[in-house]
């Protein structure tokens, strides 16, 4: 989505800069937010793709070179080393996304066994491993691990879903809206453990048996990760660029190199990684007008989080990391929780069961 959206960016602003783009898979376009309501649906993961490498090539006048692993950067010659060849740059960005989280703790004969769902060949592979089973464990949750086993229990699939925290969305949400997100999801038929994460994962004989922290017992045919995910940096820090929790960006998104820069889940910038679309749509523009010599400049702004947990509708502006505390109320569709700092102020909201209407009025009051 980043390294797609930069492009389409850029050629809307009328530059004609020549782009290569190199990517380790087949370069298909596709939305990750499309991939949990896919699985709903039973949709194939062909379905799902938005165009192949050749249409976007042609649509958006670039050369993309698929299945190419990238080894290393040289930022003193401004080359990039593939398997066998190099390419030199002026100019570099790196969009490399994240990886999603793997249990490191977890133990037992089938650990290699444990799945993720955070890109087309990771959704097209879950696809082939559940074809003819039913029983899916889920592993954290996290907000996407909430959507994921609602959207596999609307596809009909048994669903246990494992969170070791006392609650689920653990520190992204207060109280009563996570109780209010697990009677939905249970009302839907998924079944949850919290406080029951996982220490073991073996195969059995016709089933993967897995062990609880609290010692229970349970058989599963298939067992995915959902604890979110860590920017990928393997790249950037090995070029020596400056790396915190992802590649530390400017407000011109460029990185500590001045010929390098990095957009994405894999950048960080004030502290934050820039993962949600409208951030990246937001950051997109912006690089796009640097890179075509133009001012640009990235500033945080309110943005919304979406999700649907087993049909009720989710909407959440996460809070900045600062002091304060939230305030829930129930209402007639659903419940709302506000989030405001010492000095009193909106800092962020969550609308569970609600939609836009309140949205956008709280939207506007935190831009004041």
């Amino acid at each position: 989505m980043a390294g797609y959206g930069l492009l389409r960016a850029m050629r809307r602003t009328g530059t004609t800069t020549p782009v290569t783009i190199i990517t380790r898979d087949d370069g298909a376009a596709y939305l990750r937010s499309d991939l949990a309501p896919g699985l709903a649906g039973r949709r194939d993961a062909r379905d799902l793709r938005l165009a192949t490498a050749a249409q976007m090539a042609y649509r958006l006048e670039a050369e993309i070179l698929t299945q190419q692993l990238v080894l290393g950067i040289d930022p003193e010659l401004k080359r990039l080393r593939l398997n066998g060849s190099e390419i030199a740059y002026d100019r570099l960005v790196l969009a490399t996304g994240g990886e999603p989280r793997r249990p490191v703790w977890l133990k037992g004969s089938a650990t290699d066994q444990l799945l993720t769902i955070s890109s087309l060949a990771e959704y097209s592979y879950f696809n082939t491993m559940i074809a003819g089973r039913q029983r899916v464990g889920v592993l954290g949750g996290t907000l996407a691990g909430c959507e994921l086993a609602g959207n596999l229990r609307a596809a009909g699939l048994q669903v246990t879903l494992f969170e070791p925290a006392s609650q689920l969305l653990q520190g992204l949400l207060p109280t009563l809206c996570a109780q209010f997100a697990e009677r939905a999801l249970v009302a839907g038929g998924v079944r949850i453990l919290c406080e029951e994460g996982l220490q073991r994962v073996d195969q059995g004989v016709d089933a993967l048996e897995l062990l609880t922290l609290a010692g229970a017992r349970c058989l599963c045919d298939v067992v995915v990760a959902a604890l979110g995910s860590t920017p990928r940096t393997e790249l950037a820090r090995a070029a020596g660029l400056e790396i915190a929790h992802g590649i530390r960006v400017d407000e011109r998104l460029a990185s500590s190199d001045s010929a390098i820069f990095a957009i994405g889940e894999c950048a960080e910038f004030e502290g934050r990684t820039i993962d949600l679309p409208e951030d990246i749509d937001q950051a997109a523009k912006v690089l796009a007008s640097v890179l075509g010599g133009q001012p640009g400049r990235m500033a945080w702004r309110p943005t919304l989080r979406r999700a649907r947990l087993a049909g009720c509708p989710v909407l959440i502006c996460e809070p900045p990391n600062v002091a304060g505390e939230w305030h829930e109320r129930a209402t007639r569709l659903g419940l709302t929780a506000q989030f405001h700092d010492r000095a009193g102020d909106l800092r962020g909201f969550a609308l569970m069961g609600s939609t836009s209407g309140d949205s956008e009025r709280l939207l506007r009051r935190m831009a004041h």
